[in-house]
C-alpha cells in the first residue's frame, strides 16, 4: 500500500485545484519557504480527520478554506481527497484503490466520503487503525517531532513505539472493553436496586391488573351488546317512523277529502237554510192570506144566513128554496172535489219528493256498490297475487334450504353424510342487506356457489370423489390456505375523496369472523359506487387496477374493460335472499292493503244497508199515498156524478119555474164557495209549501248529520295525526339520543356501527345482560386501566 495521489481544491493556498502523484519510489517537494510545502502535509492530515487546529497551524476550522487575495475572490468550501493503492489488500477493504475525501464549508459542517460513498470519520478512522497512515501515526513526522519524542516521558515514549509497533488499536480495545464492563457492573447494581425496589409493588399492580382485565372484559361485552342494542332499536324505531309517514300522508289525504266534503256540506247547508227562510216567508205571508179569507167566508156565510131569515117573512110560492139548496149542494160538492183535487196534487208532490230521493239514494246506493265491487275486486287480485307471492316465497326459501339453485356436485358433496368440514357455498355464509345484494351477486358471479372446507385434504377427497362418480367439476376454497386480498391504503385515501364511491364490497356484507380471509379473498379488493360513470371515472384515477361494481351490477373490470347492460337473471344464493327478503316485503304490503281495504269494505257495506234500508222505505210509501190517489180519484168520479144529477135537477126545476131565482141570495152563495174555493187552493198550496220545506229540512238535517260526520271524522283523523306526529318526533329524538351517544360515547358512526356490531341474540334478553352488566361496572370504584401495561412492564 502506497498513497497514489493527492487532489485539493481551495485548501490553504491552493486556490486552484491541484493534483500530487506520487510512486512506489521516493517523492520530494522542494520550494522556497512561504511556497506552500507544509500544507500539503497539512492537507494529508486534515483529510484523516485531524481536527486541531495547533496541528494545521489555522486559527479556526474555517480558516483552512482559501480566504482571497487581492487578485483571487475567497472560497466557500475547501476539499481534499487522498488516494491509496491498495492491490496488496493492506487496508481491510476489497478494493484494489481507496479513495478518501473531505469537504468543509464556511457554515463549518464537515462531509467525509470513501470511495465516493458518504460516510463518518469514525468509519475512515477504523478503516486506517494499524494500517500506519491515519493521523495519529508516524508516518507522518512533523518539524521538531524527533526531538520531541527523543525527549518525552518513558511511558508516552512507550505509546509511540506501541503505535508505531501496530499494537495500540489492541491496547485501545481492551481499553474500550474494561470500560463496558464497567459499565455493564454499574448497570446490573442499578438493575438489581430497581428490582429490589419494584419487587415490592408488583403484587398490587398484578391484583390492579386482574381487576382491571376484569373491566375491561365487562366493559368491551357491554359496549358490544349496548351499541347492537342501539343500532337494533335505531332501525327499529326508523321503519316504524318510515311506516307512521306513510300514514301520514294518507290520513292528510283522508283530511283533506274530508275537508272538500265539508266546504261543499257548507255551502248545501246554506243553500238549504236560504230555501227554509224564503219557504217560511211564504208560508206566513199564505196563513196571512188564509186568515183574511177565513174572515171573508164568515161574513158572507153571516149575509147569506140574513138573507134567508128575511125571505121566510116573505115567503113566496115557488121553489126558490129547493133551487138554492141545490145550487149550495152543486157548489158543496164542487168545493169536495176541489179538496180532493187538492189532496190528489198534494199526494202526487210527496210522491214526487219520494220518488226523488229514491233515485238519489239509487245513485249513491249505486256509487257505493261501484266501490264495493272494486274493493272486492282489489281484494281478489291481492289475495291471488298473495297466494303467488307465498308460493314463490315457499319456493325460495325451500331452494336456499335445499341448495336445489347448486350445480350437481355441489349438491351431492352437501347432501353426503360421508363428508365433514363443509361450511357451505360463499353465498349462504354472508348475509347482504337489499340495497347491495345485485352488486354483490354480480361481484361474486359463479363464486357464490364455490364451497367453503376446512382445508385442501377434505377438498383433495371430494375432488376424487366428484371424478369418481362423474358428478361434474366444482371449486373450493379450504380455510387454511386461501389469502385474504385488500386494496392499498393510498388508494383507499385516494377513493374516499372521489364522489361516487361508497365502500368496498367486504364492507357492506355480514359474515362470521371465521370466513374473514375467504370473504376478503373475494370481495376485499372490489370496489363499490354508484353508477357506471363513476365507476369510469374512479377507473381511471387508479389506473384501472382494481375491480369495480356499480349499485345496479355493472362491472369495471380489472384493465379498464366493462361488463353490462340489463338486470342479470341469475340464480345464486345471493340473488335469492335479495328476492325472498322483497317478496316478503311486498306481501307484508299487500296484507295491510288487504286490512285497509276490508275495513273500508265493512263500513261501505253498513252505508249500503242504510240506503237500502231508505230506498225499501220510500218504495213502500210511494204504493201506499199511490193508493191513496186511486182511492180519491174514485171518490172524484162519484162525487162529479152526483153533481152531474143535481145540476140535472136544478135545470128541470128552473124550466118548470121559468127559471125565476134569487140573484142576491145566488150571488152571496157562488160568492161563499168561491171563497171557500180560494180558502182550500190556499190550503193546498200551504200544504205544499211545509212539504217543501219539510223536504228541505230532511235534507238540512242529512247534510248537518254528513257534516257533523265529516268534522267528526277530521277532528278524530287530525288527533290521530297529532299523535303519530308526536309519536314520530318521541322516534326522532330517540334516534337523535342513539346516534349522540354512539357519537360521543363510543365515537362511532351509525354506519360503520351497523356494520360491525349485529345483534344475533333475543333483544330482550340483551336487555337484561346489559343491565346486569352496568349493575357490575357499577360494583367497581377506582379501577387503573395502565395497571395492565405497567404490571407487564415491570414483570
Amino acid at each position: 500500500m502506497y498513497l497514489k495521489e493527492i487532489q485539493t481544491y481551495g485548501f490553504k493556498s491552493f486556490a486552484d485545484k491541484m493534483d500530487f502523484e506520487f510512486t512506489k519510489n521516493i517523492n520530494g517537494i522542494v520550494g522556497p519557504n512561504g511556497s506552500g510545502k507544509s500544507n500539503v502535509v497539512d492537507a494529508v492530515r486534515w483529510v484523516l480527520g485531524e481536527g486541531s487546529n495547533k496541528q494545521l497551524r489555522a486559527t479556526d476550522s474555517t480558516s483552512v478554506i482559501f480566504s482571497g487575495s487581492k487578485s483571487r475572490k475567497a472560497l466557500n468550501s475547501a476539499m481534499v481527497n487522498i488516494i491509496f493503492d491498495n492491490t496488496d489488500r493492506h487496508l481491510p477493504i476489497d478494493f484494489n484503490e481507496v479513495s478518501i475525501k473531505r469537504v468543509l464549508y464556511r457554515t463549518g459542517e464537515n462531509e467525509y466520503y470513501l470511495n465516493g460513498e458518504k460516510c463518518r470519520l469514525k468509519d475512515i478512522t477504523e478503516l486506517l487503525t494499524d494500517s500506519g497512515a491515519a493521523k495519529e501515526s508516524f508516518n507522518i513526522v512533523g518539524q521538531g517531532k524527533i526531538d520531541e519524542i527523543l525527549s518525552t516521558k518513558p511511558y508516552d515514549r512507550r505509546v509511540v513505539f506501541e503505535e508505531a509497533a501496530g499494537v495500540l488499536k489492541y491496547k485501545k480495545r481492551k481499553e474500550e472493553a474494561i470500560r463496558k464492563l464497567d459499565r455493564t457492573n454499574n448497570n446490573i447494581n442499578r438493575v438489581n436496586d430497581i428490582i429490589k425496589e419494584l419487587e415490592t409493588n408488583l403484587d398490587p399492580l398484578r391484583e390492579q391488573s386482574i381487576k382491571a382485565k376484569e373491566y375491561l372484559e365487562y366493559r368491551d361485552k357491554l359496549t358490544n351488546y349496548d351499541i347492537s342494542l342501539m343500532i337494533y332499536d335505531c332501525d327499529r324505531y326508523s321503519n316504524e317512523f318510515e311506516n307512521n309517514k306513510l300514514k301520514i300522508n294518507r290520513i292528510n289525504d283522508e283530511v283533506s277529502e274530508l275537508s272538500n266534503n265539508s266546504s261543499s256540506y257548507d255551502v248545501s247547508i246554506l243553500k238549504y237554510k236560504d230555501e227554509i227562510n224564503k219557504l217560511s216567508i211564504d208560508i206566513n205571508d199564505s196563513n196571512t192570506r188564509l186568515l183574511e179569507y177565513t174572515k171573508e167566508l164568515e161574513k158572507t156565510d153571516s149575509d147569506i144566513k140574513l138573507l134567508r131569515e128575511r125571505k121566510k117573512y116573505l115567503a113566496k110560492d115557488d121553489n126558490s128554496d129547493k133551487i138554492n139548496k141545490l145550487k149550495e149542494e152543486i157548489l158543496l160538492k164542487n168545493n169536495e172535489l176541489s179538496n180532493l183535487n187538492n189532496e190528489s196534487t198534494l199526494l202526487k208532490e210527496k210522491i214526487n219528493v219520494i220518488e226523488n230521493d229514491i233515485i238519489n239514494n239509487n245513485s249513491k246506493y249505486n256509487e257505493i256498490k261501484n266501490k264495493i265491487n272494486k274493493y272486492n275486486t282489489d281484494i281478489l287480485n291481492n289475495n291471488r297475487e298473495i297466494a303467488d307471492i307465498k308460493y314463490k316465497i315457499s319456493y325460495l326459501e325451500e331452494s336456499i334450504s335445499n341448495g336445489n339453485n347448486l350445480p350437481n356436485g355441489i349438491k351431492s358433496i352437501l347432501h353426503n353424510p360421508l363428508f365433514s368440514g363443509i361450511h357451505g357455498v360463499i353465498g349462504e355464509l354472508i348475509e347482504v342487506p337489499d340495497e347491495y345484494a345485485l352488486a354483490v351477486s354480480t361481484s361474486l358471479g359463479g363464486a357464490s356457489n364455490y364451497l367453503v372446507v376446512d382445508d385442501t385434504k377434505i377438498a383433495s377427497r371430494m375432488v376424487e370423489h366428484l371424478k369418481h362418480n362423474k358428478l361434474g367439476r366444482a371449486t373450493f376454497f379450504p380455510l387454511d390456505v386461501i389469502k385474504e386480498r385488500h386494496i392499498d391504503n393510498d388508494t383507499i385515501n385516494k377513493l374516499q375523496m372521489i364522489p361516487g364511491y361508497i365502500n368496498t364490497l367486504n364492507k357492506v356484507v355480514k359474515y362470521n369472523d371465521k370466513y374473514e380471509n375467504i370473504i376478503m379473498n373475494q370481495l376485499g379488493n372490489v370496489i363499490l359506487c354508484d353508477d357506471i360513470d363513476n365507476a369510469n371515472k374512479i377507473s381511471k384515477e387508479i389506473n384501472n387496477r382494481y375491480k369495480i361494481v356499480t349499485l345496479d351490477g355493472q362491472i369495471v373490470n380489472v384493465g379498464g374493460s366493462i361488463t353490462g347492460g340489463d338486470k342479470i337473471k341469475s340464480n345464486d344464493v345471493v340473488r335469492q335472499k335479495y328476492e325472498l327478503n322483497e317478496y316478503k316485503e311486498k306481501l307484508n304490503k299487500i296484507i295491510n292493503d288487504n286490512n285497509d281495504i276490508l275495513s273500508k269494505l265493512d263500513e261501505h257495506n253498513n252505508k249500503l244497508h242504510i240506503y237500502e234500508e231508505k230506498i225499501y222505505h220510500g218504495r213502500l210509501e210511494n204504493n201506499t199515498l199511490n193508493e191513496d190517489i186511486n182511492n180519491k180519484e174514485s171518490i172524484k168520479n162519484n162525487i162529479q156524478s152526483e153533481i152531474d144529477n143535481l145540476n140535472k135537477e136544478l135545470k128541470d126545476i128552473l124550466t118548470i119555474n121559468n127559471n125565476n131565482e134569487d140573484n142576491e141570495e145566488n150571488t152571496l152563495v157562488n160568492k161563499y164557495y168561491k171563497i171557500k174555493e180560494d180558502i182550500d187552493k190556499l190550503k193546498k198550496d200551504i200544504d205544499l209549501l211545509n212539504i217543501r220545506k219539510e223536504k228541505a229540512n230532511n235534507d238540512l238535517n242529512e247534510v248537518e248529520e254528513a257534516s257533523k260526520n265529516s268534522n267528526i271524522n277530521i277532528q278524530k283523523l287530525e288527533k290521530e295525526l297529532s299523535n303519530i306526529e308526536i309519536k314520530n318526533g318521541k322516534l326522532e329524538i330517540k334516534m337523535d339520543n342513539i346516534l349522540n351517544s354512539l357519537n360521543e360515547d363510543y365515537h362511532i358512526t351509525y354506519k360503520d356501527a351497523k356494520e360491525k356490531y349485529i345483534l344475533e341474540e333475543n333483544p330482550e334478553e340483551v336487555r337484561k345482560e346489559v343491565n346486569g352488566l352496568k349493575d357490575k361496572l357499577r360494583d367497581y370504584e377506582m379501577v387503573n386501566l395502565g395497571s395492565i401495561e405497567e404490571y407487564e412492564r415491570v414483570n
